[in-house]
C-alpha cells in the first residue's frame, strides 16, 4: 500500500515479518511507488537467507501519463528456482499490466534440454463501484486478453495476480478472465464457491479486504474484511498435474483470514489461527489488503552449483514434485546434528533422517504404497535449533 512513502512509513520490517513467516519464492506486488521501494524489498528478502533474490527491473508506469498519482507493479523472485527472460508492459487507460516471461532454473539447460517458460502477469485494476469503473476494469482485462491471444497459447503456463477490485463474480472483468473461449483461460480455484458478495456467503476465509475495521493513519480503506478484491488465477496448463509447474490444490489462502473476522480487522482472526498474532498485526499495519498465497509444485532438477547455501540451508535437489524418491540437499555448519522429519498433512511422522555437520544429500524413498500420494511437509531442525519447513508433492508411484 503506497510503498515505501505512504502515510505509514518504515514498513520494510513489517513486511519482513510476513515474508519470513511464509517465505515466498515469487513475490508479486502492487502499489509500488518507486525503484527504491523495490530495492528495499529485494534486499530484505535476500537477507533472510532462504533464497537468492532478484527483482525484475523497475519500469515507471507507462499508462495514463497525465495522471499524477502513479503506482506500479513488480516481482521479486528466487534465482535458485527461476530466472527472468524478458518483461513488458501492457498499456491501458488506467495503469500498466506488467508482464514477466520467466523460466525454470533447470540443470538440464546446461545440456541442451528445452527451456520451461512460464508467464507472470501482475495487475491492479481500476478501483471503486459504479458502471464507469466496472467498464474500466473490463477494458484492462481486455487489453490483457489481446496481449495473450497474440503472444501465448491456451496450453502455456501462466499466472495473473493482483488487486482486481472486482466486487462480484457477475462483473464483466471476472467473466472475461475466466471465459473458457478466451485466448488463454484463467482459472479461479474458488469459482465453485459462487458469488462472494454479501454476509450470507459461507466461505468468508477467501475475502481479502480490508485488514482494518477503521482507516489507519489516514491511508488505505477501513470497513473490515468483507470484500474479495485480490486474486491469483492460473491457466489451464497450471491446473494439470502433468505440467512442469502446477498449482497445488487447496494451497491458495488469504493469509491469516480463518473466516472468523468478517467485517472486523484481521487481528480479530486470532482465535484458533495457525498464523501467529505478530504476523496478523504485521498484515494489519502493512496494507489494507490481505496477502494472497499459494503453493506451486515444480518438476525440475535444481542447479545445485548455483545455489548459494547459507549456514543452515535446505534445497530440493530434483524439485518438489516427486514420483518415488525425494532428494534433499541439507547444509549444517554448526557442531551437532540436524534432524529432518517428514510428515503427512495429518501430522503423522512418515520418515526421518539425521545429519552431522557438513553438506550432504539425503534420500527418502516413497515407493511404499502405504505412504500414499499428495502433499507432505519437511521439517528441518538444525543443530543451532533453528527450524525450517518445506512442502513437496508425491504425484505418482
Amino acid at each position: 500500500m503506497n510503498f515505501p512513502n505512504g502515510n505509514i512509513s518504515g514498513r520494510v520490517d513489517t513486511l519482513e515479518n510476513i515474508v519470513d513467516y511464509y517465505q515466498p519464492h515469487l513475490l508479486m506486488v502492487q502499489e509500488l511507488q518507486n525503484e527504491a521501494g523495490l530495492t528495499d524489498i529485494t534486499d530484505m528478502m535476500d537477507n533472510l537467507g532462504y533464497g537468492d533474490f532478484e527483482n525484475a527491473p523497475f519500469v515507471a508506469q507507462q499508462s495514463a501519463p497525465g495522471n499524477p498519482y502513479k503506482l506500479q507493479q513488480a516481482i521479486i523472485f528466487d534465482r535458485n528456482t527461476m530466472r527472468l527472460h524478458s518483461q513488458d508492459q501492457i498499456i491501458t487507460s488506467v495503469r500498466d499490466v506488467n508482464y514477466y516471461k520467466m523460466y525454470l532454473n533447470d540443470t538440464g539447460l546446461q545440456t541442451g534440454s528445452d527451456t520451461t517458460f512460464f508467464h507472470v502477469f501482475v495487475t491492479h485494476l481500476k478501483s471503486s463501484t459504479g458502471s464507469d469503473n466496472e467498464l474500466a476494469r473490463a477494458q484492462m482485462v481486455q487489453a490483457f486478453q489481446n496481449f495473450t491471444s497474440t503472444n501465448l497459447t491456451n496450453d502455456d503456463l501462466a499466472i495473473i495476480a493482483g488487486d482486481f477490485n472486482i466486487y462480484s463474480n457477475t462483473e464483466d472483468a471476472y467473466a472475461l478472465l475466466t471465459n473458457p473461449a478466451a485466448g488463454i483461460t484463467m482459472n479461479d480455484p474458488f469459482d465453485s464457491f459462487g458469488n462472494w458478495t454479501g454476509s450470507s456467503f459461507s466461505h468468508k476465509e477467501i475475502l481479502t479486504q480490508s485488514t482494518r475495521q477503521s482507516q489507519y493513519a489516514g491511508d488505505g480503506a477501513g470497513g473490515g474484511i468483507d470484500d474479495r478484491f485480490d486474486f491469483i488465477l492460473f491457466s489451464n496448463g497450471m491446473m494439470t498435474n502433468s505440467s512442469a509447474i502446477t498449482y497445488v490444490p487447496d494451497s491458495y489462502k488469504s493469509l491469516g483470514n480463518n473466516g472468523t473476522c468478517y467485517n472486523n480487522s484481521i487481528t480479530s482472526c486470532s482465535g484458533g489461527n495457525e498464523v501467529p498474532n505478530d504476523v496478523l498485526e504485521s498484515i494489519y499495519f502493512m496494507s489494507d489488503h490481505i496477502p494472497q498465497v499459494c503453493e506451486l509444485a515444480v518438476n525440475l532438477d535444481l542447479n545445485v552449483a548455483s545455489i548459494q547455501l547459507d549456514e543452515n540451508s535446505t534445497a530440493f535437489r530434483k524439485g518438489n514434485i516427486i514420483n518415488n524418491e525425494l532428494e534433499l540437499i541439507v547444509r549444517n555448519q554448526k557442531a551437532g546434528c540436524t534432524y529432518v522429519h517428514i510428515y503427512n498433512l495429518s501430522g503423522q511422522l512418515v520418515a526421518q533422517r539425521q545429519l552431522n555437520n557438513g553438506t550432504s544429500p539425503l534420500y527418502f524413498s516413497f515407493s511404499n504404497e502405504q505412504i500414499g500420494l499428495g502433499m507432505f511437509i519437511v521439517k528441518v531442525i538444525y543443530a543451532d535449533l533453528n527450524i525450517s519447513t518445506h512442502r513437496f508433492l508425491v504425484n505418482n508411484k
